[in-house]
């Protein structure tokens, strides 16, 4: 669970149980207590293929995920050799977040069934970091985890209730490196075998938790991009009354496209993130999450991919010398009054 599990006291949302000081109140067949996974082999890392049996639907994911073509659409930022102290002076971390699919195992594919879903969360609108924003279930990899597999299958316990048992884990993807928190995360891929009843555990942390349909996540009209005035651009997804974007819709948004699912859809149509995510209902602090856009785009080690949508570039036509100014003395402005640095939007690995 995150840091900053605090705020809304007393306050649960519908369907949510609130924790005990013991942990997470259960799902109905969910572990009353974590207990890490026993494995007969390796633990699974950043790259590895687990090789387990998965739908046939999911061939073309599995294998944008392994040959590179997926993460040839992510920005290419890696970290550093010695994972030392970043620039903020943190201590490098590693983070990993849960990228669950459910449908049906029978369905051949190349294309996902309707019936094809994948697990989200909304963060609550009052945590200090990223309030409000939908994410992955995830965080960080404690010192007690095996690994980021074990990392994403707890953290998505604590806050959904999720049964990890039902859970087959194919591949831990290459890690996403974020320069200006010295961290490295890593999105464990897995099929949801046997879906139960996930729902709020910790309504100081989590709002919602959604299993959103593919179908509707591809379905042209809900997709468009999102800028800030800096230039940040990113994909962004509507759902019911929430827009997704940032880091977890990079991740979607690169799956969907390197695994051949995407539906032609409108590139041009980009809008401003300030303006839109206040007529949401994510309930975010436009001001805090543009802020964000701003410094992931300004920072030096970031290039102008634009997640999973190849041919678009972040920033504006006429920007790049200026862009490289203007960060520089935003970034020299953020140093002088002791500015806390800020994530990959949509995400916050600074959990456990």
């Amino acid at each position: 669970m995150t840091a900053d599990s605090t705020g809304w006291p007393g306050a649960d949302g519908p369907g949510s149980r609130p924790g005990t000081a013991g942990g997470p109140v259960p799902r109905p067949g969910a572990p009353a207590v974590w207990t890490p996974r026993a494995t007969d082999g390796p633990v699974p890392r950043p790259g590895d293929v687990t090789g387990v049996p998965h739908p046939g639907w999911m061939d073309p994911l599995l294998t944008a995920c392994t040959d590179g073509s997926f993460d040839g659409l992510l920005p290419k930022r890696r970290p550093p050799e010695d994972r030392g102290a970043g620039g903020p002076g943190r201590p490098h971390r590693d983070a990993a977040v849960l990228v669950l699919f459910s449908g049906s195992p029978g369905a051949p594919g190349p294309r996902p069934p309707r019936d094809a879903r994948i697990l989200l969360t909304h963060r609550a609108p009052t945590l200090r970091s990223h309030s409000g924003q939908v994410s992955f279930p995830g965080g960080g990899v404690d010192d007690t985890d095996s690994g980021p597999v074990e990392a994403a299958l707890r953290e998505s316990w604590e806050e959904t209730g999720l049964d990890p048992d039902g859970v087959d884990v194919l591949a831990v993807l290459p890690e996403l490196y974020i320069p200006v928190s010295n961290y490295s995360v890593a999105p464990v891929l897995g099929f949801w075998r046997d879906p139960m009843e996930v729902d709020v555990v910790d309504p100081g942390e989590t709002s919602r938790v959604m299993t959103v349909p593919v179908d509707e996540m591809l379905d042209p009209a809900n997709r468009f991009l999102l800028r800030h005035t800096s230039g940040w651009t990113g994909p962004a997804f509507q759902h019911d009354d929430l827009v997704i974007w940032g880091f977890t819709a990079g991740i979607i948004a690169a799956m969907f496209h390197s695994a051949g699912w995407d539906l032609d859809w409108d590139t041009t149509d980009i809008r401003d993130l300030e303006s839109t995510l206040e007529a949401s209902g994510n309930g975010e602090r436009p001001r805090m999450s543009a802020e964000e856009a701003r410094r992931e785009h300004s920072d030096p080690l970031a290039d102008r991919t634009v997640a999973g949508v190849p041919g678009v570039r972040s920033g504006h036509d006429d920007d790049d010398d200026a862009a490289a100014g203007a960060a520089a003395a935003g970034a020299a402005g953020a140093a002088a009054v002791g500015e806390e640095p800020l994530d990959l939007p949509a995400d916050d690995p600074r959990r456990g």
